[in-house]
């Protein structure tokens, strides 16, 4: 049996994944084929992707599972209203959110309406139940809890739910717009971010500041004892379909931030207490979960599940004793969750096991990247042991790239598509920032740890498959990982042998040469664009940034 998910939002974050006969066979972001961030509309190339890698056309689907689809009874209103001219016309331009958003969920819609006339059977899950259904199906667990936690989708933001076995069922929904996500991008955008993924900085800088607003954000954030919240409409508003802060928010907090000030310590503060008020929240819902449904497990979905502060918070706070979070929590996770739903939960098959790794993007032969090398005329080394001399490298103080089998399905590099580093030496962090990530210097790096290791390094030796949550560091520990650690915290990944052997053998290999078999581990890609798919995006990284040299397995390349 062949079910195709499609996901994300329609108009950002588009993306597909494939199941045969309940494995998980490919699953892609769109952006990783279209290099723009947050690519949206009809996933037409992952959806490509996902067939091709299972040897499969559109005619052999059984079914294809929609996730959010929330323009769906709109279309023929709109289209009847207007028609197709009405996006090219002045008044479209005029309310460009309604041309650039809703033309483009209309031709997603068709898309969908073109598949369904060509005999597939289209099944809607909705956003929620996706978002639960990848968090829960995906789990190690036969029962759990289960919390979704947001921006939105058609009109829910958040859920409160319960797993077991094949079934997920639903306590508690928050919807528009009582919104955590909208909110915590307002919040970045006052502070003088505006990119898409700009909300993460407020984790990065809260730790700088204190929650000396915390009064005055509980006013804007207000939490019932059952678990919910409501946004308070004096400060927080949502007009056709767009957010905003009210002039009340201004005259509490002070003006906003211009993007190219200084940070005061208002502002530092400012995120330490939204992230705060959030944790807050957070905690209130999980206790909730946890009351309701007598679970021992929790499994989080939904796009501030990526703040790896707070699911940090939330492991530290032993409300439950296993937290599991999937490779893709976000929007584009739900094209997982949509078929993993309509697999098991609406045709009752048996769930296979747990996702523990996301290497289900596109991968490449030896041979097509040595025909790549070719094309560009570069000549590369085949070391005997990859492994072995990319460690010697990065212990020489060298910035690495590291790549090796499929891409990584969600947010996070998880050694596949990464830059690797020592992260013993206290020279590493101030190089990666000057010469191969211009980010802000509170932002953390991850560290990427064997997992035989976690007792040496933790106070709580937690699994981190995917780069999930921060973990407190040892003293000891922390005063070894300057580059990664922070207040004593540092983001995990745990690399296990038998998922990842070859990721898995290089960290042993520096551990033989720095005593701590973990590397520094950032992204693979340029500046501006998602994580490197291809050989060739591998390798414009090198020649774009600080790298000084490119391990493409069983290639080393080097710089100069």
């Amino acid at each position: 049996m062949r079910i195709l998910g499609v996901g994300g939002l329609g108009y950002k974050d588009s993306a597909a994944a494939l199941l045969v006969d309940g494995e998980v066979v490919a699953a892609a972001a769109e952006e990783r084929f279209s290099g723009v961030k947050h690519t949206g509309g009809f996933p037409h190339r992952a959806v490509a992707f996902c067939l091709e890698r299972a040897g499969s056309s559109l005619r052999d689907l059984d079914a294809i599972a929609v996730a959010d689809n929330p323009w769906l009874p709109m279309r023929e209103k709109v289209l009847k209203w207007y028609g197709e001219e009405f996006f090219r016309s002045r008044t479209a331009t005029v309310y460009n959110v309604f041309k650039d958003d809703s033309h483009r969920l209309i031709e997603y819609l068709k898309r969908l309406e073109e598949l369904r006339g060509q005999g597939i059977s289209v099944e809607t899950i909705g956003n929620d139940q996706s978002h639960k259904a990848a968090a829960f199906l995906a789990s190690p667990f036969e029962s759990a809890a289960i919390l979704n936690v947001g921006g939105r989708g058609e009109v829910s933001t958040s859920g409160i739910g319960r797993g077991q076995g094949t079934r997920i069922e639903t306590e508690q929904v928050s919807r528009m717009p009582d919104s955590l996500g909208l909110l915590s991008a307002l919040v970045a955008d006052y502070l003088g971010y505006s990119d898409l993924d700009d909300e993460f900085r407020l984790i990065s800088i809260s730790p700088t500041g204190t929650p000396s607003f915390l009064a005055a954000m509980r006013a804007v954030v207000q939490v019932a004892g059952d678990g919910s919240y409501k946004l308070n409409p004096e400060y927080f508003g949502y007009h056709q379909g767009r957010a905003y802060l009210s002039a009340r928010f201004t005259e509490v907090f002070g003006p906003p931030r211009e993007t190219d000030a200084p940070f005061e310590d208002r502002h530092r503060d400012l995120a330490a207490s939204f992230h705060a008020v959030m944790v807050e929240v957070v905690l209130q819902m999980a206790k909730r979960a946890r009351e309701r449904s007598g679970e021992r497990c929790l499994c989080l979905g939904g796009g501030l599940v990526q703040n790896w502060a707070l699911v940090g918070e939330l492991c530290a706070s032993g409300i439950f004793e296993e937290i599991y979070v999937p490779p893709a929590p976000g929007d584009d996770g739900t094209a997982l969750g949509a078929a993993l739903h309509l697999y098991h939960c609406g045709m009752r098959n048996p769930r296979k096991g747990a996702i523990l790794r996301a290497d289900f993007g596109p991968s490449y032969p030896e041979s097509e990247i040595a025909e790549e090398l070719s094309r560009l005329k570069l000549r590369a080394e085949r070391p005997a042991a990859l492994a072995t001399e990319a460690a010697e490298r990065i212990r020489a103080g060298q910035i690495v790239g590291w790549f090796e089998g499929g891409a990584e399905f969600g947010p996070r590099a998880l050694g596949h598509r990464s830059i690797v580093a020592d992260p013993t030496n206290p020279g590493t962090r101030p190089r990666l920032l000057a010469s191969v990530k211009a980010r802000s210097e509170f932002h953390p790096f991850g560290l990427s740890v064997a997992r035989e290791a976690m007792g040496d390094l933790f106070e709580s030796p937690q699994e981190s498959p995917f780069l999930e949550r921060t973990a407190r560091l040892l003293p000891g520990a922390a005063r070894k990982l300057p580059a990664v650690a922070a207040q004593g915290l540092t983001r995990v990944h745990t690399v296990a042998r038998d998922r990842d052997p070859l990721f898995y053998d290089l960290l042993v290999e520096v551990g033989k040469r720095s005593g701590v078999p973990a590397v520094l581990n950032t992204s693979l890609n340029e500046p501006g664009r998602p994580m490197a798919t291809t050989p060739r995006d591998a390798i414009a990284g090198l020649y774009t940034t600080g790298l000084d040299a490119l391990a493409l397995h069983p290639f080393l390349l080097s710089k100069g």
